[in-house]
């Protein structure tokens, strides 16, 4: 089984933070292959950004993503960039509707979380959102366990942060549960 998971917002939303600690997540505490790539421009902040990353029981013989299966996205200019790669009818988009505010009707599989809102409000600062959306991509889609993103963190966030990190994936994640029906066929079970 395969999955594609492609993260896109603009520089300083922790974009590539967020694949690296999906593909974390995957590899050293689920065992599975994973490739991560990232792109983003030459802007340090406020830049186009996106990250890929390619999770999958098998040998990865391809490492960049092909037949999206989640869209995580953190901003109106990147939805609109990278609309086009998406499959409106297939591909799970989980997008940050604090700043994301024209969602194309077309795509059918839309997961709306208001993570920089919560960032901001309820843990004090945006930079917790890209983690609020890892939560919501862990119970919406099965692509990895709560307790394996809970574990990427430790060493991959400043010490003095993790419990706010810790808080981020747990809102995220319930959010996410209340987004998916009951019977999660929602999740991400693809055979390739």
């Amino acid at each position: 089984m395969r999955n594609e998971v492609i993260f896109a917002g603009f520089g300083g939303q922790g974009i590539v933070k967020a694949a690296l600690l999906l593909a974390q997540a995957a590899g050293l505490h689920e065992n599975k292959e994973v490739a991560q790539t990232q792109s983003y421009g030459p802007e340090a902040r406020g830049g186009a950004c996106r990250s890929e990353v390619v999770i999958s029981d098998e040998e990865i013989d391809y490492i960049k993503a092909l037949d999206i299966d989640c869209f995580v996205v953190m901003s109106q200019p990147a939805l609109d960039k990278y609309l086009e790669t998406v499959h409106p009818a297939k591909t799970f988009v989980i997008a940050d509707t604090t700043l994301i505010r024209d969602v194309p009707e077309r795509l059918k599989k839309v997961f709306p979380v208001e993570a920089t809102r919560i960032a901001e409000q309820e843990l004090g600062h945006s930079l917790f959102a890209n983690i609020v959306m890892l939560g919501a991509l862990a119970a919406i889609t099965g692509v990895v366990s709560l307790s394996a993103l809970e574990n990427s963190l430790d060493g991959n966030v400043p010490a003095k942060t993790l419990e706010k990190n810790r808080a981020a994936l747990q809102k995220g994640y319930a959010i996410g549960m209340k987004l998916i029906p009951q019977s999660s066929v929602n999740k991400i079970k693809k055979n390739r």
